[in-house]
């Protein structure tokens, strides 16, 4: 087999990879000399870039190997851990997957984790609840070791899954995913985070946290993407937001007494708003936009004209526009 195919685009395996290629000492004629394995000699990083690039049922065959493929999972730079991937057939295999996953992530400051995706459907039941939940906080707090730096984590639908307070030990990250199914407790604030960049919230409950956004900016000041997808909503107020130059609100649902409200946000350009609308919207600085995506579906209660006029004004002088089309007919509405 051509190892050199196996290294990723990085100059240390290139390197490790043409030094092998021109010492000729490996040999395939079957002349009967000792066939030398080509990764002895690549050092812990070099393997570990590659079986970042394998699922991580095959990683984790990979490690048992040899001796010398024992140290190179925890070496990975990233790592996706989903349980259903790898245990399709064999759902209750969860001590062997969190047994994998633990060894996978015992690497120590000396190896900077880059990412680190948990999906956990199916891995939480009524008998291995306690363990799970134990679980997932000891793999946050080892990747916080490792100064991880993206993470994305999936919670199922369980009232025994819960979020662990060890994710806001992960103050490097500058990327954070957090998907949750009907998640029940309250959601903590993410204010320890502050190099975060990018913020991706799918199915989160923020209609108790009234001042989530508030505290959000005013410690994260470096948040430029910001994705709310299907969540539950009561409010997002934020001023003073200086870096955020994107945010996308898509298909969540709101409380009866909703609203948006957004000012001193001098770098937003770029606005999707999808699904259910709020009941109220206050946009300062709406002038200077350069992509809006209005897909807003038709409301069953009637709304008032002003909140339609404050909704349709982000239309004015933007550069790329994409209008649902109840949106059009709003618009045609007030034209004529």
């Amino acid at each position: 087999m051509r190892t050199k195919h196996l290294i990723p685009n990085h100059a240390a395996g290139l390197t490790y990879a043409n030094a092998y290629a021109a010492r000729g000492d490996h040999h395939g004629d079957g002349g009967g000399a000792a066939a030398v394995d080509p990764f002895e000699g690549f050092p812990d990083a070099v393997l570990g870039l590659i079986v970042s690039k394998l699922p991580f049922r095959s990683a984790v065959a990979a490690s048992a190997i040899s001796r010398r493929w024992r140290a190179v999972l925890p070496a990975a730079p990233a790592l996706d851990l989903d349980f259903a991937a790898a245990f399709p057939a064999a759902p209750r295999r969860r001590t062997a997957f969190a047994s994998a996953a633990t060894a996978a992530l015992a690497g120590g400051s000396q190896h900077p984790l880059r990412r680190l995706r948990l999906a956990l459907d199916g891995f939480f039941d009524q008998f291995f609840a306690a363990s799970a939940a134990g679980h997932v906080d000891s793999w946050l707090a080892a990747a916080a070791a490792r100064g991880v730096q993206q993470l994305e984590v999936h919670l199922p639908r369980s009232r025994l899954a819960v979020l662990p307070p060890s994710l806001l030990a992960c103050t490097d990250l500058t990327s954070l995913t957090i998907r949750l199914d009907r998640y029940a407790h309250p959601f903590p604030s993410l204010g320890h985070l502050t190099r975060l960049s990018r913020l991706h919230l799918h199915s989160v409950p923020l209609d108790g946290c009234h001042d989530f956004f508030q505290d959000l900016f005013s410690h994260c000041t470096q948040l430029s993407c910001l994705i709310l997808e299907q969540c539950h909503i009561g409010a997002i107020r934020f001023a003073g937001t200086p870096r955020l130059c994107s945010l996308d609100i898509a298909n969540c649902s709101w409380t009866q007494h909703s609203c948006i409200t957004i000012s001193e946000a001098p770098a937003l350009r770029i606005v999707r708003y999808s699904g259910e609308m709020a009941n109220r919207h206050i946009i300062n600085d709406s002038d200077s936009f350069e992509e809006v995506v209005l897909a807003i579906e038709k409301p069953q209660v009637k709304l008032q004209e002003h909140n339609l006029r404050e909704l349709l004004a982000l239309v004015g002088n933007v550069r790329s526009l994409v209008l649902s089309p109840w949106c059009i007919e709003v618009i045609y509405m007030f034209i004529f």
